[in-house]
């Protein structure tokens, strides 16, 4: 991200007012590659984690395997919380 809005020759302000420098040269042509990039692993980021999330879903409700509750943390009577099982 950073790169990309330095590319496009945008501010980057982080933190409600620290500017950070540009760390490449303005150029539409990089802006745009870096865009596109950026595009790419953000929707394959979703992707893996949707994956995850239905995966664990299919874990817990079709196999039932105990899988899911090895990983998820356990309500105790007394209202404290177990950690998972090794």
């Amino acid at each position: 991200g950073w790169a990309m809005l330095s590319a496009a020759a945008y501010p980057v302000v982080v933190f409600g007012g620290l500017q950070l420098p540009a760390i490449l040269p303005q150029s539409d042509r990089l802006h745009t590659l870096l865009w596109d990039a950026h595009l790419a692993l953000a929707f394959a980021f979703f992707a893996l984690i949707l994956l995850h999330v239905a995966a664990a879903l299919f874990h817990a409700l079709v196999r039932r395997d105990g899988v899911f509750e090895a990983m998820a943390p356990t309500p105790t009577p007394d209202g404290k919380r177990l950690a998972p099982a090794e």
